[in-house]
């Protein structure tokens, strides 16, 4: 029984971490920004990010840390960079890898009761890294 349950656990981690988040993704949510780029770092399962963006040329900055499970990221964000006017300080992003592994699909939400869609778009790496490690 413990050998069932420690290979069911090891299985999940491997699922856990099959995914390749890191890169600098485009952020393609909105029309409304510019120069919209997020890098995601995942380090086993966790996942960190920084985003940066610019609203009629004002800029946004967040960062972020969570989880990663499976093809999804869970991360929550603190905003360190506001547009004027924006009362928004912190937030929760959920993103879901394509099954081409070039696009992540979401939403977000935020302190003040806002959400909405997320699409970021893969711009770096351009290919899949493989490392064999023995």
């Amino acid at each position: 029984m413990k050998l069932t349950i420690a290979s069911f656990f090891t299985f999940l981690t491997t699922l856990s971490f099959s995914q390749d988040f890191n890169g600098v993704w485009a952020d393609s949510s909105s029309t409304s920004f510019g120069n919209c780029y997020a890098i995601f770092s995942v380090q086993n399962d966790s996942v960190f990010m920084t985003h940066y963006a610019e609203f009629n040329g004002n800029p946004f900055v967040e960062h972020g840390e969570g989880i990663v499970i499976g093809n999804k990221l869970q991360y929550s964000v603190v905003v360190t960079t506001k547009v004027p006017g924006w009362e928004t300080t912190a937030g929760k992003h959920i993103l879901v890898l394509s099954n081409d592994k070039k696009t992540l699909r979401g939403s977000y939400s935020d302190n003040t009761g806002n959400s909405g869609p997320l699409v970021f778009k893969k711009q770096f790496p351009k290919k899949q890294i493989s490392l064999n490690i023995d």
